[in-house]
Parts: structure tokens; C-alpha cells; sequence
């Protein structure tokens, strides 16, 4: 049977629809992003898209509270200011992914929750994200790695075929962006609260 699934805005704007044979909201999705669609705003709450091909998605401002995205493709996506509280980002592929000013506390992200994170881009290649857990254990994630801060600063060179540490340009923006990523640690540590 077909079905027609829309998608509206947080506001209740209709932004897109999509009929086919045993429709889904992942599917809908999916087409939405294969035709250019402008999903700004969109109001995609406990979406189950998991895997996927969201490549270059126009969610600027999407609230994605608890969606489950596990295992998507978000390269090139345009998340500024995205509401992913909650979100399963276990393997989502985050490449060029703009996530500037997205809120992600809460999300999971290789199995750990965010309590704080910031996201930068820019800084090398891949995208840097460190961020402090909700144990209060802090992680920094560079490109496809997420881990421990701890782990790395006991092995930062530990990608030696595509960031050999060998003094090239690479390799020194690697290692600027991973300065970086510390610093907002110390940074976000030494805040006073605002009152």
C-alpha cells in the first residue's frame, strides 16, 4: 500500500512529502535530501535513520531530539544549529559536516553520552570534536577516531599511514587541531559562570 509522509518545520510548515509503496520516514527523508530539499527547521524528533544518505543535507536548525542515527552518512550536511539532544551518532560518518552551534548534549556518540561539546571546522581536514562525557571523562574526535583524551596523549600518532608524524604540513595541522581541541578543555574548565 502506499503511503504519503510529510515533513513540516518545527513551526508546523509543510517542507516536503513523499508517496511510495510501504513508506517509511527514513525513505521520505532520503528522497527529501536526494531532491535538494531545503529541510531548515525541519521537525525530524526520535527519527529512525540509521544508515542513512543524508550526503550534503540541508538541516540547518532541524530539531533532531533522540533521532537515531546511527551508521549515517552526514558528510557534507548542514547541521548549524541542529537540536541533537539525545541523537545516536554511533558511526555517523560526520566528514565536512557543519555542526557549528548544534546542540549536542546528551547525544551518544561511540557509545558515550555528551554532557559539553563544541565542534570545530576547518582546522585540518576532518572535523574536531572534543567533548566532556557525562561521567566527566573528556574524548576528542578526530575524523573517524574517538577517543579517551587520555589515550591520546599517550599515542597522538597513532594514524602513521594517512598522518605520519614526519613534520609534513599534514601532519602539523593534525596536531595544531588536536593543541586546539585541549585547549577548550582548559578553556571551558577555567569559565566562570555566568550569572
Amino acid at each position: 500500500m502506499k503511503t504519503t509522509l510529510q515533513i513540516k518545520s518545527i513551526t508546523g510548515k509543510l517542507l516536503f512529502e513523499f508517496e511510495k509503496e510501504n513508506n517509511t520516514v527514513k525513505n521520505t527523508i532520503v528522497e527529501a535530501v536526494s531532491k535538494g530539499a531545503d529541510l531548515r527547521g525541519a521537525d525530524l524528533r526520535g527519527a529512525y535513520l540509521q544508515g542513512a544518505y543524508l550526503r550534503g543535507a540541508y538541516l540547518q536548525g532541524a530539531y533532531l531530539r533522540g533521532a537515531y542515527l546511527q551508521g549515517a552518512d552526514l558528510q557534507g550536511a548542514y547541521l548549524r544549529g541542529a537540536y541533537l539532544w539525545g541523537a545516536d551518532l554511533q558511526g555517523a560518518y560526520l566528514r565536512g559536516a557543519d555542526l557549528q552551534g548544534a546542540d549536542l548534549r546528551g547525544a551518544y556518540l561511540q557509545g558515550v553520552k555528551i554532557k559539553t561539546t563544541v565542534v570545530f571546522t576547518g582546522l585540518y581536514k576532518y572535523i574536531v570534536m572534543p567533548f566532556i562525557a557525562e561521567d566527566g571523562e573528556k574524548y576528542i574526535k578526530m575524523g573517524c577516531y574517538t577517543r579517551k583524551l587520555s589515550e591520546w596523549e599517550s599515542d597522538f600518532w597513532n594514524n602513521p599511514n594517512e598522518f605520519p608524524n614526519n613534520g609534513d604540513e599534514d601532519s602539523k595541522m593534525r596536531l595544531f587541531a588536536y593543541e586546539t581541541a585541549k585547549r577548550w578543555f582548559e578553556i571551558f574548565e577555567n569559565a566562570k559562570p555566568k550569572f
